[in-house]
């Protein structure tokens, strides 16, 4: 596995090395987390998250606390706040986002978000724009349109002052209905109900990885250390090895990793999939229980191919936890 060298060319994002490093950061986080303590606050660590293990503070926690649901916008911080040498910035680093502090800005905006979604995206599998106009809005200064239960989530949320002007329109990333803003990137999710389909992806956590961060800044506050909790809730990510499959390649490999809510591997998650085939064909296994780092994965040997979009469904399960994640691959 390789962990990415970072020269800003945002443009040349190797998708498949992205997620590559955000395994191996994710298996660094997990061995940081665990231990016993209860949640504090205080007016010099601010607002303490014992999810995670972090503090949000002074102008950051200003920032965070502008909208009403944080947690579902920016996520729960995953390092405290610190100077990125770098750019010669105070940063901290969420879940959804980054603040960056900016003391000297004349229009007295000093927490902004990093625009994660420019920085981030790449062409996905375009998706027809929406025939029903009244669907649809135009937003200033983009050649792209927001609709349906995005609209209603960008609109209801802040619009350009929150996300961003969107920057693609639909289109399918990593097996979600997606759509990337300046600032951000919603998705689609069916299975959930309606009015709370549309959830913000997690690019801080992305962002973190793809620039290579020291993952010792994903500790907890010294001398804080996260409770023992049972899991709650599962985050599934799928990927492939290959996301463009040739037809003289039929092999494919993918791979699942499993932690909880608190960013910890989940070890002897049960894990099911299935494999959507463009000729209407569907495989269904079972692939190993996940590892102590919350790792599985499988090769598959695929034959008699037809071109077109393959879909992967992955449903990991732990005691009566359950939560599905999808990846796709395109066969040529």
């Amino acid at each position: 596995m390789l962990v990415k060298i970072v020269h800003y060319n945002h443009s040349t994002v190797n998708k498949k090395n992205r997620w590559l490093s955000i395994i191996i950061a994710l298996i660094a986080l997990t061995g940081f987390l665990g231990g016993s303590a209860s949640a504090q606050t205080s007016d010099e660590i601010g607002r303490f998250f014992p999810q995670t293990g972090h503090s949000v503070s002074g102008a950051f926690l200003e920032k965070y606390n502008s909208v009403s649901n944080a947690a579902e916008i920016f996520g729960l911080p995953i390092t405290d706040a610190f100077e990125d040498e770098v750019f010669g910035l105070r940063v901290q680093y969420f879940e959804k986002a980054r603040f960056e502090f900016h003391p000297n800005d004349p229009n007295g905006i000093f927490v902004k978000l990093t625009p994660l979604g420019e920085f981030l995206y790449e062409p996905g599998e375009i998706v027809p724009d929406a025939l029903n106009i009244g669907s649809c809005k135009s937003v200033p200064l983009s050649n792209h349109s927001v609709c349906y239960d995005f609209l209603e989530f960008y609109d209801a949320n802040g619009g350009v002052a929150q996300f961003g002007t969107p920057i693609s329109g639909i289109e399918i990333h990593d097996g979600w209905f997606s759509q990337y803003f300046q600032l951000a990137q919603l998705e689609w999710h069916p299975e959930l109900p309606y009015g709370e389909n549309i959830v913000v992806s997690d690019l801080g956590i992305q962002y973190f990885n793809f620039l290579g961060e020291d993952a010792r800044l994903l500790q907890p506050n010294q001398g804080i250390s996260i409770p023992l909790q049972e899991v709650s809730r599962l985050q599934v990510h799928v990927f492939v090895s290959k996301p463009i499959l040739t037809l003289s390649e039929s092999n494919q490999e993918f791979y699942v990793i499993v932690y909880d809510q608190n960013f910890k591997a989940v070890e002897n998650v049960i894990l099911n999939y299935s494999i959507d085939l463009p000729s209407g064909a569907t495989i269904q296994e079972t692939l190993n229980a996940t590892n102590e780092y919350g790792l599985s994965s499988t090769a598959l040997r695929l034959g008699g191919l037809s071109e077109g979009l393959a879909e992967i469904t992955v449903t990991a399960t732990i005691g009566t936890v359950q939560q599905q994640a999808r990846a796709s691959f395109q066969i040529w």
